[in-house]
């Protein structure tokens, strides 16, 4: 998959990620505007089906087995970054409870069957998620962009974990229909851009239009300018309280 595909579909991953903070979801979580709770499921939904469907094209030059060995693979990676981030935060934090359920090591991960990979990696990003609102756990590595990473991960995962042994896909076929995909899920986030802007009437709403502006900034990683979206403004600079 190209590069600016990737960029848009990772900023589409930051934003369902920002909006699905323990803070954020407080905002819009049952407030008006009601419709940003369903565009945010569908948004959600959507975001799941074109990883999956993006995981496949990346690896479609191999069967089902390279599929789910490359998937797996990110998977653990992902997984085991975020793990001793966390592990590193509750150490210093002093919560042994949460130190224990990440306190992993990299062969403890790889050693996980497939349904069980899947629970303990989706619990090590529930986990993360939760986290990040609390002080010092950015600067140890529990930051939105990485759970954005493990939430691609098992996206992809999840896309591939039941394919059918030996399935050969039509990269070039899967790659037009992520590009479309891609392209109705960045027309989503634009139109739930004017429906965040009216959560402003509270200190808790105005960090959540700050940090949804963040998340929506398309970072290019590298080649790939074609069809690239409009840029979303750049957010001032705001000191949490």
């Amino acid at each position: 998959m190209n590069i600016r595909l990737s960029n848009q579909i990772n900023m589409v991953g930051a934003c369902i990620t920002t909006a699905n903070t323990t803070e954020n979801t407080a905002v819009w979580n049952g407030n008006p505007p009601l419709d940003f709770t369903t565009d945010i499921a569908q948004l959600q939904t959507d975001y799941t089906s074109v990883t999956a469907k993006a995981a496949l094209a990346d690896s479609a030059t191999g069967g089902a087995g390279d599929a789910k060995a490359q998937a797996e693979s990110a998977l653990e990676d992902a997984a085991f970054i975020l793990a001793r981030a966390l592990a590193n935060h509750f150490k210093k934090t002093g919560n042994l409870d949460n130190l224990g359920k990440v306190d992993l090591s990299k062969s403890q991960i790889v050693q996980l069957r497939q349904q069980d990979l899947l629970d303990k990696t989706t619990a090590i990003r529930d986990l993360g998620t939760a986290t990040l609102p609390e002080p010092g756990a950015a600067g140890r590595g529990v930051t939105a962009a990485r759970i954005t990473t493990l939430t691609n991960a098992i996206n992809a995962f999840t896309g591939v974990m039941n394919m059918p042994r030996g399935q050969i896909v039509n990269r070039s076929t899967l790659l037009k229909e992520v590009d479309t995909d891609t392209a109705d899920l960045l027309e989503q986030v634009a139109d739930m851009d004017d429906l965040v802007q009216q959560f402003d009437g509270t200190d808790a709403g105005k960090r959540f239009i700050e940090a949804w502006k963040r998340a929506r900034i398309i970072v290019d990683t590298g080649g790939g300018h074609a069809s690239t979206p409009p840029t979303p403004p750049t957010p001032p600079a705001t000191p949490h309280p």
